[in-house]
This record gives structure tokens, sequence and C-alpha cells, in this order.
């Protein structure tokens, strides 16, 4: 039974399959006070939930049982966690995703997500150093020969528990490998993300290696992003409301169909997702680590902008357009709580769509060379826009904001207390 906590950690309890028609009726009680566990592992100075706080109850949803391939005769189910009367529980990632989508709902609209989730390879050398995997670069086929066994059992793992991959590739690293997941409901889309994770740390340490997500494990090289492809159906499913028949848009390589554009409502989905991109950064850059990956000329995002096929924005669009038009968000990164991420990107892109925010043109040109406003420089300065975001605030609840931000800011102030390598070569001799 898996539930995920505000730092996007996978969390539960493993038990006998005799004990699933219990857990299934009556859910599964925790100390409520674990949702907030910071990345220390340790709690809070003065938590919302400490040890006179009580259980919060994992509840499985059994539309989200998969196989786990790797493990005889097991399988995961994802859960929401309530309070003991049932109620919601504040602090629930899952059921913050939930209310985006009810609201998303009554307004007319289905989502679709899909998702890019770059990770890192390590092994162990002679010194038992944890190195990368291989020495290869982008879409390497020495690479994929080399990694075949790996790479097979992680996508067989994720078809087993009905994920449809879309492929496997060597990334612009040593050792760095991206999977490639069609498309669904985003609160599948985020199981799947979570399932994937564990998978890909569960099958590396069989084979002897260690897979990491964080954002940028390495100095001098390209970093994990979590790259969300996001597009809004009517609630049939039989009519992506970002498709337009309009040529309205220029491609610097082409596009097809040739006679296709960003309806009106992409546009304003768009704009909203521009307005309020300084506040997603804090969510969807949620380390301290994440701000060494948005850093101009390792093709990750850095100054507010959109622009098509490109990138060096913030949000690109996809030169595939008519029923398959998307939206790509490439801030977040392979940290992201995926329920938090979308839901927090999702809440921004229909604030745009309900207040008709103009995404002003969008860009050809090097956006890093242009005038446009940054992202946050740090995870203090994108918790300060958190903090003043209403639309954000109001779509996660004020609780997970107000929790979140107060996790972070514990984070951030822990690593101040630590002098880096870096700094030791840079002042040691010098002052």
């Amino acid at each position: 039974m898996v539930w995920t906590d505000l730092n996007g950690v996978a969390r539960g309890i493993t038990m006998p399959g005799g004990e699933a028609a219990h857990a299934i009726e009556e859910g599964v009680g925790f100390a409520n006070g674990v949702a907030e566990l910071t990345l220390e592992p340790g709690l809070l100075d003065d938590p919302k939930y400490g040890a006179e706080g009580g259980d919060m109850i994992a509840v499985p949803d059994v539309d989200s049982v998969s196989p786990v391939e790797w493990a005889d005769n097991t399988a995961t189910v994802f859960t929401d966690l309530t309070n003991v009367d049932k109620s919601r529980f504040d602090l629930c990632s899952r059921s913050a995703l939930r209310s985006v989508l009810d609201k998303l709902e009554l307004e007319g609209y289905m989502a679709r997500v899909g998702v890019e989730t770059e990770f890192s390879l390590l092994s162990p050398n002679d010194e038992g150093e944890w190195v990368p995997f291989n020495d290869r670069c982008s879409y390497d086929l020495d690479a994929l020969d080399v990694g075949s066994g790996l790479i097979h059992d992680w996508m067989s793992a994720m078809e087993t528990a009905g994920s449809h991959v879309l492929g496997v590739h060597q990334e612009s690293q040593p050792g760095q490998y991206e999977i490639n997941i069609q498309y669904d409901d985003p609160l599948s889309t985020a199981d799947n993300i979570m399932f994937l994770r564990h998978a890909l740390k569960s099958i590396s340490r069989q084979h002897g290696y260690k897979t990491t997500l964080m954002p940028r494990p390495h100095s001098g090289e390209d970093a994990n992003g979590m790259h969300l492809h996001l597009s809004l159906w009517n609630q049939e499913g039989s009519e992506n409301l970002f498709e337009s028949t309009t040529d309205d848009i220029q491609f610097p390589a082409g596009k097809v169909p040739e006679k296709s554009g960003l309806s009106e409502k992409g546009r304003h989905f768009v704009g909203g997702l521009l307005e309020h991109m300084k506040a997603l950064t804090a969510i969807c850059a949620p380390t301290v680590n994440s701000y060494k990956r948005l850093l101009p000329g390792i093709w990750a995002p850095v100054n507010i902008a959109w622009g098509p096929d490109n990138r060096s924005t913030v949000v690109r669009l996809p030169p595939d357009l008519g029923s398959a038009t998307r939206i790509e968000h490439r801030v977040p990164d392979s940290a992201c709580n995926p329920y938090l991420g979308i839901a927090a990107t999702l809440a921004a892109g229909l604030d745009g769509i309900q207040n008709e925010i103009d995404p002003g043109e969008p860009t050809m040109k090097n956006a890093y060379e242009e005038e446009y406003e940054r992202l946050p420089r740090t995870l203090w300065a994108a918790l300060e826009h958190l903090e003043d975001d209403e639309v954000i605030a109001n779509a996660l609840g004020p609780a997970i904001i107000e929790e979140f931000i107060r996790l972070k800011r514990d984070e951030f102030n822990r690593s101040m207390n630590h002098v880096t390598e870096w700094e030791h070569d840079e002042y040691l001799n010098e002052f």
C-alpha cells in the first residue's frame, strides 16, 4: 500500500494478501505526523501534526492495483489519505490532485498528461564509489546495448503494471537515461510516475546498480528533468480543446498537420502557466539541488517564455499538432511530487483560461539570450512566490502550501549549514 508524502517520497506498508480485503474495507492507519517528514529524515521542530496528532487512514484505490513484476506474487495499490472519520486529510497530495480534476470537470474539461522522466544510472567502481554507468551521450546505441538487460526489465515492469512505454533512450550525459510514458488521465499518470521511480530503483538494485532521480547528481553535467505534456479535452474525450485548424504559428523545422495551430483555450492555458510560473517553480523544482539544473546552456529552462518546438523556454509547443496538440511544461524535475506538480500546473492553466490570460507572442529565438523575466534562482526565492500565489494555494489547499513551504525552508536552512568542496576550492586559500 503506497502513499506519497509532501516531498514526493513514496511511503507505505507491505502486508499478506489475506489482509487485502480488510485493508480495502477499513483502510490502514498511520501516525499522521509522518506526512511531514523532512528528507533528513526527521520531523519539523513544530509540526502541524505531532505525537499528539493521532492517525491518518490510507484508503486503497482499487483501480490503481498494479502487479510488481520483479517480486513474486506481489502488487502495489495507491491510496488516498483521510482522517479517521473518513474526511479528507489535508496533507494528502493525491487528494489535492483529485480536487483540481474535480474543478476541471465542473468546467467541462478532461485533462490528459504524459511524461518524460530522466534519471541517472550509477555503477560501483573499484573504490566502492557510485559513478555513471557509461560514458556515452544522446541516443547512443551502445548505451542501449550495454544496458539492454536493465532496460528490458524496466519496460517490462511498467507494461505489466499497465503503463504504456513509448521508448527509452540514452540522454545527453554519461549514465543518463530517459523513459517516455504515454499520456493518461492525470491521476493515473502521477501513480505511474511513482511506480516508475520505485521500479527503476528496485530493478537497478537487483542488477547491482543504483538509480538516482536527484535533479543534478554531478557537477558540470546536464540534469534530470520530468517534462509534463498536457492537453485538455471535452468530457467525452472526443475533442482535443487545444487543437486548431488555423495556421497561426510557424515552427523552426515544420509541423504536422501543416494547416494547424494552437486554439485560443490553449493560448490562455499557456498564459496561465507563464503568469504563475514563479510559484509553480517551487512545486516543480522542489529541492535546493533543483536550482543547479535551472541554468542556461544545459537545455533546461531559465526565462519565462514560450515557443514552438523551442527547448530554451519554460513552455514548449511540440510540432505534432492536430488531435495530438499538447503543451510541454519543462520546469518540473525528477524530484517533483507528481501529484502536486500536475495539480498546480493544471490549476495555473485553468486560471489562464478562466481569465483569458494572454501569453504574448511565442519566441523563435534562444530564450536564454532574450529579455524575459527569469525563473527564481533559489528554492527560497521560489517559495516566496508560492507563498503569495492565491490561485495555487486555493488549488492545493492552504494546509499543503503552508506545510510544504515550512518543509522546504527547513531544507534550505539545513543546506546553508554545510560547506561544499567548491567553496573550499574557491575560498580557502584566497582569504
